[in-house]
């Protein structure tokens, strides 16, 4: 793919994550190109998933059922990600086998791990597969299953039965939106995946940035008693992490 389209793709991403609609005839303005070309961007990025193309323009809009693409979820709250990510990161020990699912929260403590020692990493995230795949320090087993373009990462039952055949000292997770009550996510597939990595492992980590807290989402992960500890982002909601705390959850507010 030449350079300039591969640039003019990453700069639909970058608009889109921040208007979350636009229109083709906007985009094709604004990049000095034809309607047409942007259509066929668009039509690229629908089919990595990225997008989802509706009459004259295209959405990256997260619904109650349908989360946003990875594409767009690593272009928003960098900041807050790579603080959560340092953080999480300074859990792992040497010698500890751990997991972390396709978040790109978790996603952002993967600088950090260059600097693990005999460490073994359990993922379905392709990201996290091709970043530790140079890293000589650290083993990564992958789970296997059907791979969903949108998350860029392996799901489906073949996914699930692979987690629950292994075990782990600690997994890393994050999800969409949680509550006083537990945490919950727009898709079953990634839903039924979450909640066997945390079953399979003896210590678990959530981590999320304080947005994640009011936004409704279709399915149930889990209750609280699932999970052992919540780093989080400041501005959360005081009152309902000290509703969560109750649940035996190490609460940790990262500023």
């Amino acid at each position: 793919m030449p350079n300039q389209r591969r640039r003019r793709l990453e700069a639909i991403l970058d608009r889109l994550a921040v208007r979350g609609t636009a229109q083709a005839k906007e985009l094709a303005e604004e990049f000095g190109v034809s309607v047409m070309t942007v259509h066929r961007d668009l039509d690229e990025l629908e089919r990595r998933g990225a997008v989802r193309k509706f009459h004259g323009g295209a959405s990256v809009v997260r619904t109650r059922s349908h989360e946003i693409s990875a594409a767009i979820r690593r272009r928003l709250a960098t900041e807050e990600k790579q603080l959560l990510g340092r953080i999480a990161a300074e859990r792992i020990q040497p010698g500890q086998t751990i997991m972390m699912d396709d978040s790109t929260t978790v996603e952002a403590m993967l600088p950090r791990l260059d600097r693990a020692e005999d460490v073994r990493v359990i993922t379905n995230s392709l990201t996290v597969i091709n970043t530790l795949a140079a890293q000589t320090a650290v083993t990564t087993i992958a789970l296997g299953g059907r791979y969903d373009p949108s998350h860029e990462s392996f799901l489906g039952t073949a996914a699930v039965e692979a987690t629950r055949a292994l075990r782990c000292d600690t997994a890393f997770v994050s999800t969409t939106s949680i509550d006083a009550e537990g945490l919950y996510h727009q898709e079953e597939s990634v839903v039924a995946l979450k909640r066997e990595m945390l079953r399979s492992a003896r210590h678990r980590v959530l981590l999320v940035d304080s947005t994640k807290f009011g936004n409704a989402s279709l399915h149930r992960v889990c209750a609280w008693d699932l999970i052992d500890e919540l780093i989080v982002t400041d501005g959360a909601p005081e009152d309902v992490l000290a509703r969560i705390a109750r649940h035996d959850v190490a609460v940790t507010v990262a500023h």
